[in-house]
């Protein structure tokens, strides 16, 4: 039998409760305890309410719990809602009863009113308000899935909330969208503390920590990828780990990759779709054929007047709605809820899906976005209207609209009746080439070129010529993007040809000539690009800016490329564009600048989205990407990530220019050598132009001889003509081999290096060029010149000495701990003289002396270098 709690007063007088309803849920075995909601649920304490929103499968329940197993016992009364509390009589009777498993004296008098009412009333309201405000300080109140019961007991429970003793006990309401409480007067009073979506979503940390207590592991790349693809939807994440475990199939972790699995699909419909009202349901199967909803193009695709309603109640339900602008007038579905809407409609009512989509091709023809249009005209199986409209409009669009749709889906068209119109032909290739489906637009391209049907000097000539450039560039083939590139500007000059398709060449050029390193020829596009008198705003304001902010990056120069970078980045966000194609330059050279200040998880973070934005797209900007992402690993000091992404990076670049894959074997190279390789760094190095070699093969000399050749080397590098970024390596390697060699100038010489570096804002160059200068950093802190520069250069190279492979090997194991005193001077002595360290902590000098004679003995050395090398060591610093 099972057990069920009955309140001996009033209205609960044949009111039956399982006590399961008073018990938080329990606790998984794979728990990922979330320290930072915890922390931001606890400063509800002394607000009036406390929210807890968030869809489906969001990890409410389980976070509450969590908490609430984390507080002190006795201390949280709970309540889970189901459908049976609609009824306010019985939801009211089970918020008295919650209290009472703390203080069975609780809501005696509120719950006779209930009985004797047969309704909540004023004085019901402020006897519960009362008695809350005699339970002991610090008593929290939970109530899970409130939205059960929300639209029932609104009003009554808007009154207690006004009446909360907020100073002594904290009410937490739970569910799946915002109660109506009248939260904007809360939230405008400092009364309102707030979790949401955006929070319960896990972090790329939280995702491999979820698979890993479920026992799956994976490669950093894929836990990326699965963490990208499921945007964190903690349901998602553990369905997939539940598909992993116990497995290394790689078949399935590819399915699971895909994150489009049946048991996904069948939790949303059965969880989400299926709880919803009728009209609101369809509603949403109807809207999934759009990628972008406004209140507009739903009206029209639904011929529902009441769209913008339709639109703000899911998104006030929290059902997977995601705002693309500020205004919020504009909104997408979560990429895999929108999937599986997509795939529910077409499996319910296939000719209702055709129908949905010719409506909402005509009304993107009407309403001037004819790359839309020609999308759903596809999907509606009209390909003669669709390609009619792209013939001339693929690139004007490109260049202005800044959301690009998924590449066009032709179906089972007739190769031999498209190329009866070459020109839509054309049309048909450089769409899918610009929206990321480079095989299927070369592919078509092939075919427009095979069928005789380009005559010679002509527009259609200049056309396939510029976007045979653009297939190569994208592939990494750039001898070749450059070739096609001067023979379509060739043809455009000699038939005079203006029109926007022209613009093409500019902007392939001047990226494909910063891939090559020819800065001279990619500044002097960009600068044509500008120069063209109708140049698209966004060319002009995002993508030149970005290129030239990632070009003066790699060079070195990383004032202009910040300022360049920022004003590009700033653009994009005004003008839409920053999940385009565009946004990759600039994002790029913001995620470097980041790397270069030590802040890694803003770099990681950009990163990610520049793979969001290229990833199976867009091969080269990938590839270049992953190469950015394993320097990121590698400054972590998680080196076997870093090569994976590397690898990972060559199989997106398979037949891609030398002066790409050199960039793969010089970072190949490096991140083999921190591992104590010696013989494939020197073999990589081989493949690299004469600077990079040079400083390669020093960096290898240095690390483990012959040391004298170091300066040969670099004399070698230096006889090229060497960017600022290079020279500082060069001077960096030079100080590296005066330090190790005992060279009494070495410290002039890292002086030197060091005013360069602080002069143009380097400093992860600097601790991680080579280890020597690192060490030195670190063992020599208080005789370098102190300001915030110096600062911020000890704690990096700190963190680089901790990173590093080596230390690894190193005994960690004092015979004797260090005390709380000795730890807290110890962690003073890299930045601090013995004086500074007294006055840090209130204590004399011979008091601090007396700490560091037994620091020095417990450490096993003599000097304050040698104390600080073996805490880096040890893991203390």
């Amino acid at each position: 039998m099972s057990e069920v709690a009955t309140t001996g007063q009033g209205a609960s007088r044949g009111t039956r409760f399982a006590l399961t309803k008073f018990r938080p849920p329990p606790l998984p075995d794979t728990l990922i305890t979330r320290s930072g909601l915890h922390e931001r649920l606890a400063a509800g304490s002394g607000q009036r309410l406390t929210v807890v929103v968030g869809s489906a499968g969001a990890g409410k329940s389980v976070l509450l719990a969590d908490w609430a197993a984390a507080r002190a016992p006795a201390a949280t009364s709970w309540l889970s809602c189901d459908r049976a509390d609609a009824d306010p009589l019985r939801f009211w009777a089970g918020f008295i009863e919650a209290p009472r498993a703390i203080e069975p004296w609780f809501g005696a008098d509120a719950a006779d009113l209930l009985a004797m009412d047969r309704k909540m009333s004023a004085d019901a309201t402020a006897s519960i308000a009362n008695d809350v405000a005699r339970l002991p300080a610090g008593s929290v109140i939970v109530v899970d899935d409130f939205h059960a019961a929300a639209t029932a007991v609104a009003p009554d429970m808007a009154d207690l909330v006004e009446r909360w003793p907020s100073e002594t006990v904290q009410l937490v309401l739970a569910g799946r969208f915002d109660p109506p409480l009248r939260q904007h007067r809360l939230r405008m009073s400092g009364q309102l503390c707030e979790v949401r979506d955006r929070d319960l979503y896990f972090s790329l940390a939280e995702s491999r920590d979820l698979l890993a207590n479920f026992g799956v592991r994976l490669s950093a790349a894929d836990l990326a990828l699965l963490h990208q693809r499921s945007e964190g939807w903690p349901a998602v994440l553990q369905m997939a780990a539940l598909s992993l475990r116990g497995t290394t199939d790689p078949e399935r972790l590819e399915r699971v990759l895909e994150v489009r699995g049946q048991a996904i699909a069948e939790y949303f419909v059965s969880e989400v779709l299926d709880q919803q009202p009728a009209d609101m349901a369809q509603f949403m199967l109807d809207t999934s054929v759009l990628d972008a909803l406004t209140a507009e193009a739903c009206a029209m695709v639904t011929g529902r007047p009441d769209a913008a309603a339709m639109l703000r109640a899911i998104d006030t339900a929290h059902l997977f709605l995601v705002a693309l602008d500020d205004e919020w007038t504009s909104f997408r579905y979560h990429h895999l809820v929108r999937r599986v809407l997509r795939a529910e409609l077409r499996a319910r009512d296939r000719p209702r899906e055709r129908a949905l989509q010719l409506r909402a091709a005509e009304w993107f023809e009407v309403t001037g976005d004819p790359r839309r249009a020609a999308y759903h005209y596809l999907a509606a199986q009209q390909p003669d209207r669709a390609l009619a409209l792209l013939q001339d409009r693929v690139v004007p669009d490109f260049l202005q609209i800044p959301t690009v749709s998924a590449p066009l889906v032709l179906g089972a068209a007739d190769s031999s009746l498209l190329v009866q119109t070459p020109e839509r032909l054309m049309g048909l290739a450089a769409d899918l080439l610009l929206s990321g489906d480079t095989a299927r637009g070369a592919a078509y391209l092939d075919l427009l070129g095979q069928s005789g049907k380009i005559p010679d000097e002509s527009r259609l000539a200049a056309r396939f010529a510029a976007f045979q450039s653009f297939r190569y560039g994208v592939a990494g083939q750039l001898e070749w993007s450059v070739q096609s590139a001067l023979e379509a500007r060739a043809i455009r000059e000699r038939i005079q040809l203006t029109d926007e398709w022209n613009s093409v060449v500019t902007l392939v050029l001047v990226r494909v000539y910063n891939c090559l390193e020819d800065r001279p020829a990619a500044e002097r596009e960009a600068a044509a690009a500008l120069a063209e008198p109708d140049v698209a705003e966004p060319v002009r304001l995002v993508m030149v800016p970005g290129a030239r902010a990632l070009a003066w990056f790699e060079a070195g120069h990383l004032t202009e490329a910040a300022q360049a970078a920022m004003a590009a980045d700033a653009d994009a966000r005004r003008l839409g564009f920053s999940q385009h194609f565009f946004a990759v330059d600039y994002l790029r050279a913001l995620s470097g600048l980041a790397l270069e200040r030590r802040d890694l998880d803003t770099a990681e973070r950009l990163t990610e989205r520049v793979l969001s934005i290229t990833e199976q797209r867009r091969p080269l900007f990938e590839f270049l990407a992953l190469l950015d992402r394993a320097q990121i690993w590698a400054a972590r000091g998680q080196i076997r990530d870093a090569l994976t992404s590397v690898a990972a990076a060559r199989q997106v670049m398979t037949r891609g220019s030398p002066a790409l894959l050199a960039r793969a074997d010089e970072q190949e190279a490096l991140l083999r050598l921190s591992l104590g390789d010696l013989g494939a760094p020197a073999e990589l190095a081989a493949r690299l132009p004469a600077a990079p070699r040079g400083l390669l093969l020093a960096r290898i000399a240095l690390a483990a001889g012959p040391r004298q050749a170091v300066p040969e080397y670099l004399q070698a590098a230096a006889l090229g003509d060497l960017t600022p970024r290079q020279a500082l390596v060069r001077q960096l390697l030079l100080a590296g081999a005066a330090i190790e060699r005992g060279d009494p100038a070495a410290a002039s010489i890292l002086g030197g290096v060091l005013h360069a570096a602080r002069r143009r804002d380097f400093l992860n160059i600097v601790v991680s060029t080579a280890p020597q200068v690192a060490g030195y950093v670190v063992e020599h802190a208080g005789q370098l010149r102190s300001d915030p520069f110096v600062e911020r250069l000890v704690a990096a190279a700190l963190e680089v000495r901790a990173a590093q492979p080596a230390a690894a090997s190193s005994s960690r194991v004092l015979a004797e701990p260090l005390t709380a005193a000795e730890l807290r001077i110890l962690t003073l002595l890299p930045t601090s003289t013995y004086l500074q360290i007294a006055d840090t902590l209130y204590i004399s000098r011979n008091t601090v002396k007396t700490h560091l004679r037994s620091i020095y003995q417990k450490l096993g050395v003599a000097s304050r270098s040698a104390a600080l090398e073996r805490a880096v060591d040890l893991r203390l610093l």
